[in-house]
């Protein structure tokens, strides 16, 4: 007896119904259209379907194109002045008026305070009130997810998300995390992170010490892109450690200098991070990679994610998915990126049981989203590392 037509997922269906009234609203955000803008420069071309590639890479290079229109000189000079109340040259020796980078969010300058280059970057006027609005719309759309699986916190959420999307639009509070890292990496032998100038921070304002470098993606030499990859993973892992997690991974953001180290910059995706909870994620880690399941559900129990008992579901479907990875050497490209994802969506109907009793704590969410990036950068670098290896070793370590 052959078997009727599948009925119709509910789950499936209101899914779909949330996306298409998420896509409605948020076209005409400030927030959908810098998210866009932003994809740009970290959407790897080849791992996006064939058929999508061309309509989606044009509307991504629109949406920047769009969004990163330079600000008017007399625009910058006018917040710099409101910053520091006096006119900017009375404070700079000089100041480009062209700007060296315009994000979606902001735009940097370069200048000469007291004799030495500064990097000096200005928030975009009226950012930071829209996207505060939009986060009240943003309140509509996630909580209908709760419906959808039971075990998330909708409300919680979106309060992790609302303050840490603001604090990356304070440049003060940005500039008061840079220091800390720069303090933290003075005298590191590899890594490097450029000093604020504390008396001209600002909301809006932030100068720092000029750093010239080759971003990590325009990076041709093999042994460069190597030595960037293991840079990226122990900044970023280790920052985890450090107890304040540095969570944008960009290709632009990260600068290979003459002298062999790594530098980076822009430092508005921040979060602190508990020790505990980094301890915890190490034997979950360790776990996985031993194929314990027992020892896995026990731990992504205590760390909040699933209950102790699909830990085996867990494993198989998690060690499928990330098969030739896991266990040695492996080369992460684009074809590994598409490899994975391919392999997700073939476990779908196998995945779904996990996500209805799959919860985030809000503290993992910045951690998370470092994770994913720092995934997806590393395999626009082409290298083959150990990165079970690597990443547990930065985790466990820090810098």
């Amino acid at each position: 007896m052959l078997d009727g037509p599948m009925a119709p997922d509910p789950r499936l269906d209101a899914l779909r119904a949330l996306a298409d009234t998420g896509l409605r609203l948020a076209r005409g955000t400030t927030s959908a259209r810098l998210a866009l803008a932003g994809l740009r420069d970290v959407v790897d071309p080849a791992t996006l379907p064939p058929e999508i590639r061309e309509r989606a890479l044009a509307e991504l290079e629109a949406a920047h194109a769009q969004a990163t229109v330079a600000l008017p000189a007399k625009e910058v000079e006018r917040a710099l002045k409101d910053a520091w109340g006096e006119k900017p040259t009375s404070v700079l020796d000089e100041l480009d008026t062209e700007p060296v980078a315009c994000t979606p969010a902001a735009q940097v300058h370069r200048g000469v305070h007291e004799g030495e280059p500064v990097a000096i970057k200005v928030l975009r006027p009226g950012i930071a009130d829209s996207v505060r609005q939009d986060l009240n719309l943003l309140e509509t759309l996630i909580r209908p997810l709760g419906n959808v699986f039971p075990s998330l916190a909708p409300g919680l959420l979106l309060r992790e998300v609302r303050e840490r999307v603001l604090d990356e639009l304070d440049l003060e509070h940005e500039a008061s995390t840079q220091r800390a890292f720069a303090r933290a990496l003075r005298r590191h032998p590899d890594l490097h992170v450029p000093a604020p100038v504390s008396a001209l921070s600002h909301e809006r304002v932030l100068v720092s010490a000029w750093v010239d470098g080759t971003p990590v993606g325009e990076l041709t030499d093999a042994g460069e892109r190597h030595e960037a990859a293991r840079a990226l993973v122990r900044f970023h892992v280790g920052s985890a450690r450090f107890g304040t997690v540095h969570a944008d991974p960009h290709p632009h953001d990260a600068l290979r200098m003459a002298d062999g180290r790594h530098a980076f910059v822009d430092f508005g995706a921040v979060r602190q991070v508990p020790a505990t909870r980094v301890d915890e994620a190490l034997v979950a880690l360790a776990a996985f990679l031993a194929a314990d399941p027992d020892a896995l559900g026990a731990s992504l129990h205590r760390l909040g994610w699933l209950p102790a008992q699909v830990g085996a579901t867990a494993l198989v479907l998690g060690r499928d998915v990330l098969q030739g990875h896991l266990d040695g050497p492996s080369r992460l490209d684009a074809d590994a990126v598409v490899a994975v994802g391919e392999r997700a969506i073939a476990h779908a109907e196998a995945l779904w049981p996990l996500a209805e009793v799959a919860s985030v704590p809000p503290e993992d969410l910045w951690p998370l989203r470092m994770l994913g990036a720092l995934f997806t950068l590393l395999a626009r670098l082409e290298v083959e590392e150990d990165w079970a290896v690597l990443v547990g070793g930065a985790a466990r370590d820090g810098w």
